[in-house]
Order: C-alpha cells, then structure tokens, then sequence
C-alpha cells in the first residue's frame, strides 16, 4: 500500500513563516482597570460602589488613561 511510512509530509514553508505568530505566538491579554477614589470616612464595598454609580450617572468621574497588561 502507498501512503504508509514514516516519511515527511509535504509542507509549504511560506505558510508557517507567514502564520507562526498566530500559531505559537504570546496570547493576548485583558487589561485590568484600577480606580482611585477619595471618600472621607470608611464605607462598606456596596457604598463605594453606589457613590461610583452616582458619579458615573452624573459625568463627575474623571478617567486617566493608564494601560498595564499582565
């Protein structure tokens, strides 16, 4: 029978040059969003995050950009 053995594949070297970074390149990453804010006092989690909301609700809340992947 033809076809058996342990002989190479044909392979096109183009193709894996042009798609090696698809194939075995870095995964990506999702960038992770950290807020600072200044509240006077000491609030519950739910608090901060109804004051965020609020804020948010009211275009009162400024964003710096910062990107940091990991």
């Amino acid at each position: 029978m033809t076809g058996k053995g342990s002989g190479r594949r044909k392979e096109d070297i183009n193709k894996i040059r042009n798609n090696w970074d698809s194939v075995f390149g870095k995964k990506k990453t999702k960038p992770i969003m950290t807020i600072e804010i200044e509240i006077e006092g000491s609030l519950s989690t739910q608090e901060v995050n109804d004051h965020i909301e609020k804020l948010i609700k009211k275009d009162k809340l400024v964003f710096k950009s910062t990107t940091k992947y990991i």
